[in-house]
């Protein structure tokens, strides 16, 4: 593993992602073969490691994992990688500074997307890791270039954004950061769905919206290190 928390090579890259999908469906920020995780790899910046398309996370092995070229086209791998390889090409395409991607399907954020609402900045957590509040792209069909192209900019100054009608897409300068980013909209999700009945739920005010943004979530962007949770 490198200094910033990019695999070195692919063998590195394929454990990497196996013992995130296994945390992944551990959280119950998926089910079964939903969601997706890819990274890059530091010895080869035009290659990317994804997890395959309709295979279980419980029986994942690390030669399951997918290789790709920033095309899309294979150059390691038996098996296809996933349908929704758009969402992650493209985010490296555009993004050089994204080096890992997490997609996943929460109950309480697909809820929340399912809504079409945003998620305000309600907790400290939440700024820590994605940089403030999370804002739904618009609604477009899965596993197409236009869903991709379309969380371009919900994600201009976040590690995070929801998808209409789907799930969170997350992205961090290493792996790390995109799944603690998910695991933390996921937790905000649920809670703001158990407030939203008692009426308004308060935000953070903005100055510490900025401070928390500044001095937690920005650095870890500038020294690839993963975001820090709630300090526990």
């Amino acid at each position: 593993m490198t200094m910033s928390g990019v695999p070195a090579d692919r063998r590195e890259a394929r454990e990497l992602i196996v013992l995130f999908c296994r945390r992944m469906l551990a959280e119950r920020l998926v089910s079964y073969t939903s969601g997706n995780i890819s990274t890059r790899i530091a010895s080869e910046p035009d290659l990317v490691a994804v997890t395959p398309t309709s295979t279980a996370y419980d029986t994942l092995r690390t030669d399951d994992i997918v290789i790709v070229r920033l095309d899309g086209s294979v150059v390691d791998g038996s098996l296809r990688p996933t349908a929704e390889l758009p969402l992650h090409t493209l985010a490296y395409r555009d993004r050089p500074d994204v080096a890992g991607i997490v997609h996943t399907h929460g109950p309480a954020a697909m809820a929340v997307a399912a809504l079409g609402m945003d998620l305000p900045p309600i907790l400290h957590g939440l700024i820590a890791a994605c940089g403030g509040g999370i804002v739904t792209a618009p609604y477009a069909r899965g596993a197409t270039e236009e869903m991709a192209t379309l969380t371009a900019e919900p994600l201009r100054h976040r590690s995070a954004c929801l998808l209409r009608n789907h799930g969170v897409l997350a992205i961090g300068p290493n792996v790390e950061h995109a799944y603690n980013a998910a695991s933390v909209v996921e937790g905000v999700a649920d809670a703001y769905l158990r407030a939203l009945p008692f009426g308004p739920v308060p935000e953070i005010p903005a100055d510490d919206v900025r401070r928390i943004r500044d001095t937690q979530w920005a650095p870890a962007w500038a020294g690839g290190e993963a975001a820090p949770t709630h300090g526990g």
